[in-house]
């Protein structure tokens, strides 16, 4: 069986998948967004969430646009349960409209995307990151953050910032920041920044959930899932993208080595 946590009230497993593949962003390429783009019709989404149920995945982080609001609604209205974690949309105006809008189309948890993190960051511009969390809360819902920077989440508790949980990219990327049709040949994913990453997880007492633990599907599975693991608490979990377009058994595998690994690991706190 697949391992659990618990966000807030919500007990989820500890592996989550991640929406970037159903929005065509690859983190490798143009061609092969597009060939995410051109997989992901809203009825293989939907058969990828109800595989990811069936192999007790029982959340998705995904985007909070409308592409994926629209198509959650078709997949709960047919039966489908899994839990949303929404990610603020960067593009969006404004972040407390898109926090009001994913409140109010079903999320059971919002988080902050790591690029707008970031922005409040650089502006010290921590009481604006605190006010958008108090937002997610006056809803009754869990509220997180996501980062891409080790450093992060320890400078946002130094300045008061607390969350119900976290995301760890393990590469330290700008992100793309929500633009979907845009590749940026910029982005660099150095192995030297998963140790700092890994670091940061073991050490926030927040569950967090590391994220890019394949580096956007440029490293081989096993290995990276086998150090991963070795760095988290037992409240924390691994966020994948899958794209099981050459490989329809994708979801189960990474399920069943994700639910090995954590099994096999040492009762610790």
């Amino acid at each position: 069986m697949m391992p659990t946590t618990r966000i807030g009230s919500l007990e989820v497993s500890r592996l989550a998948i991640g929406g970037n593949p159903f929005s065509g962003i690859s983190h490798q390429s143009r061609e092969r967004d597009l060939t995410m783009r051109d997989f992901f019709t809203v009825a293989r989404i939907k058969d990828t969430l109800a595989t990811c149920e069936e192999n007790g995945i029982n959340v998705f982080f995904g985007r909070a646009d409308n592409h994926i609001m629209r198509t959650l609604v078709e997949y709960w209205n047919e039966g489908g349960r899994i839990r949303w974690f929404a990610q603020t949309t960067p593009e969006r105006s404004s972040l407390h409209d898109v926090i009001r809008q994913a409140a109010g189309n079903g999320a059971s948890a919002i988080y902050i995307h790591g690029g707008t993190a970031k922005d409040f960051r650089d502006a010290g511009n921590w009481a604006g990151l605190a006010e958008a969390v108090d937002l997610i809360r006056s809803f009754g819902l869990p509220a997180g953050c996501a980062t891409h920077q080790p450093d992060f989440h320890a400078k946002r508790r130094a300045h008061g910032v607390d969350v119900d949980f976290c995301l760890q990219s393990l590469y330290s990327l700008e992100g793309r920041r929500g633009k979907i049709d845009q590749h940026d040949e910029r982005e660099q994913f150095d192995d030297g920044d998963r140790l700092p990453a890994l670091m940061s997880i073991a050490r926030n007492p927040e569950p967090t959930f590391a994220y890019k633990v394949l580096a956007a599907g440029r490293k081989d599975v096993r290995p990276s899932l086998a150090e991963v693991v070795t760095y988290l608490k037992k409240q924390d979990g691994i966020l994948m993208g899958m794209c099981p377009d050459t490989n329809s058994g994708m979801v189960a595998e990474n399920a069943s080595l994700v639910s090995s690994l954590l099994c096999s690991l040492p009762e610790s706190d």
